[in-house]
């Protein structure tokens, strides 16, 4: 009995079928070239791989609310830089200094993150400078 183009259909239904959460370069989704500044509200904490990601609510000049995805680096890097999944906060206001997203979408790499008390904090768990 042939069991090899019977493994190999299953092996393809199983590589299809399987939801797919690839890591993609960072050029993919952000600007090397392209850094902006952000404020606004947390509304959303996500502490997970691949990446720590801060959903940020801002209101444009017409007062209209716009969703931003801020992200950094993983959660392990993360703690290990000094974070945790309580450093930031929903319902903190945030100011964030980064690499914004290609193509205008409304995201940004987190570079550096001020909060209203006047903390800053950097994902690499460098000190700002004075």
């Amino acid at each position: 009995m042939n069991r090899g183009p019977g493994l190999a259909a299953l092996a393809f239904a199983a590589l299809v079928a399987s939801p797919s959460r690839a890591h993609h370069s960072f050029a993919a989704e952000f600007s090397y070239d392209v850094t902006g500044t952000i404020t606004g509200e947390v509304v959303e904490v996500l502490f997970v791989n691949p990446h720590a990601r801060y959903f940020i609510s801002i209101k444009d000049e017409a007062g209209k609310e716009k969703l931003w995805d801020a992200q950094t680096r993983s959660p392990n890097a993360l703690l290990n830089a000094g974070w945790n999944k309580d450093t930031i906060r929903v319902g903190e206001r945030v100011t964030i200094e980064g690499n914004l997203g290609r193509d205008n979408a409304p995201k940004i790499w987190i570079r550096e993150l001020r909060k209203d008390s006047g903390e800053v904090i950097r994902p690499t768990g460098e000190e700002p400078p004075q």
